[in-house]
């Protein structure tokens, strides 16, 4: 899935994408930054910075 699917679907189920195989998630927030924090939750850092290859990757997935 693109990121645009997948960020559309996340919003829509309040919940959280990530690009496989990563550790990481992010929380998206409407008219807000994204959280990005480890799988379990923790360390939470507001203001995730995508590059160029994450945005134009197909292996983004929604998750809790």
């Amino acid at each position: 899935m693109n990121i645009c699917e997948a960020t559309k679907k996340a919003l829509e189920e309040d919940k959280c994408i990530r690009e496989k195989p990563y550790k990481v998630k992010v929380k998206l927030v409407k008219g807000d930054t994204g959280i990005l924090m480890r799988l379990d939750g923790s360390h939470p850092v507001k203001g995730w910075q995508p590059t160029a290859r994450e945005l134009i990757s197909e292996s983004w997935e929604v998750m809790e």
